[in-house]
């Protein structure tokens, strides 16, 4: 038995299919739209899923561990630690 995959874009209720994933930071996403989080309010290929409604990118939650998460990602290994 195979688990199905859902759609990492807030709101969307697509499965995700095998054969043509859109993967984006490690998460599986339905669509490219899905995937760069609809920022001109692209619409979701599923006719009965409106996920581009959800929010734009700017009012979306992002947390502070998630901040800096991304916020290390963008360091160099080889820049020193401030004191």
């Amino acid at each position: 038995m195979m688990n199905t995959l859902r759609c990492g874009c807030p709101g969307c209720q697509c499965e995700v299919d095998p054969n043509s994933i859109f993967n984006h930071d490690g998460e599986a996403y339905c669509s490219e739209a899905c995937a760069l989080q609809h920022p001109n309010a692209e619409p979701c290929p599923s006719p009965t899923c409106h996920c581009e409604h959800i929010g734009k990118v700017g009012e979306r939650n992002i947390s502070n561990s998630q901040l800096d998460e991304a916020l290390e990602e963008t360091f160099p290994a080889s820049d020193p630690i401030s004191p």
